[in-house]
């Protein structure tokens, strides 16, 4: 018995100053106003929810009142910004018994007296610390259906490398584009030289403004264009502004220009060439030089395409090489060119059209 009782007032002289430790405080010390300048007298409401304290101390559930007289605070409350739970003070100012307004409190571990200022939380924050954080290792076979997850993903292939365009290879893993930085990137995953077609090879070109190369001296009649049109009914040729009539004023053979007799450029003349290479762009078709149907009489109005251009304003519409105005020198609805009377072709002109359909 006497070996009992003397172990239990060693268990007690060994727990009694750990059992009588109180949690750190800060000290909150601030003067306090009103609107108009004058000190706040009245009644300081501070209320928290439980919570452990950093030192693993229990907090209880309270409510504080704090007398402010000549607006003079004095509080110390035990820290909240360092919990191991989540916690806040909820304050309210009571003056002549009515709540003036409230606010929330994120006191700060602190040795020195800190203001208001320095623990008031502005609308809408969000406080508390994190619970203690442990490492645990978790391995793909111990989540279910992780793995067959990550089958069904593309993995990076042999090819993969950072700062590229991603390209499926042929076993669906993903490599990196391979080619220049310059280059333009395929459906097919190739690259190669904007403006040319799969794989590089086939070029997909507009030429617009070409000077073709040749001497214009009168009697010159065969000049050359840097690649042949295709189609070849795509090419126009502007001589000092006037759209020429093949046929009629030029042949061409692949990129050779041959110009009849009687039509050889002159000194001083500008010849400028437009054309397409071998352009194929999914959904858009290409009409060139057609004659539109309709009596050229001079009397007659009324014209018609075979086919409508879409849209409506690719198209160019040419009376004797001369490139005549939408809504000045004709109106078009559908595939229906409609000339105005000042405008009409006459017997022996040359009508032709360019534009675009919708394929």
């Amino acid at each position: 018995m006497f070996r009992f009782r003397w172990w239990l007032l060693c268990a007690a002289l060994a727990l009694g100053p750990s059992l009588e430790a109180t949690p750190p405080l800060s000290t909150i010390a601030d003067v306090l106003f009103t609107a108009d300048g004058n000190r706040f007298n009245g009644l300081m409401t501070i209320s928290c929810q439980s919570f452990q304290a950093s030192d693993a101390s229990n907090v209880a559930a309270e409510v504080k009142r704090v007398q402010i007289t000549n607006g003079i605070l004095y509080v110390q409350l035990i820290p909240t910004t360092d919990a191991r739970t989540p916690a806040i003070y909820t304050v309210q100012y009571n003056g002549n018994s009515n709540v003036v307004y409230g606010e929330t409190w994120a006191v700060p571990p602190s040795l020195i007296a800190l203001r208001v200022a320095d623990v008031r939380l502005a609308p809408g924050s969000v406080t508390g610390s994190a619970p203690p954080s442990s490492s645990i290792s978790v391995q793909i076979s111990d989540v279910t259906g992780l793995q067959n997850a990550l089958n069904v993903r593309p993995v990076a292939g042999t090819g993969f490398t950072v700062s590229r365009a991603a390209v499926i290879n042929s076993n669906g893993s993903i490599d990196g584009a391979t080619g220049n930085l310059s280059d333009c990137l395929h459906v097919d995953g190739t690259s190669g030289a904007c403006g040319t077609g799969g794989s590089g090879t086939s070029p997909v070109t507009f030429v617009d403004g070409e000077v073709p190369s040749g001497t214009l001296d009168g009697s010159n009649a065969a000049f050359t264009l840097s690649s042949a049109p295709n189609p070849p009914a795509s090419l126009e040729i502007f001589r000092n502004g006037l759209l020429l009539r093949p046929g009629g004023d030029y042949s061409l053979s692949s990129n050779a220009l041959t110009f009849l007799a009687g039509a050889a450029p002159q000194p001083g003349d500008a010849l400028l060439a437009s054309y397409r290479v071998s352009v194929v762009l999914s959904g858009i078709g290409f009409v060139d030089g057609e004659t539109p149907s309709g009596v050229m009489n001079g009397v007659n109005t009324s014209f018609t395409l075979s086919q409508i251009p879409n849209p409506a304003a690719s198209l160019a519409v040419f009376r004797n090489g001369i490139r005549l105005k939408p809504g000045l020198d004709y109106t078009s609805s559908n595939n229906t060119i409609t000339f105005v009377t000042a405008s009409m072709p006459q017997s022996g002109d040359v009508v032709l059209c360019a534009y675009r359909v919708a394929q």
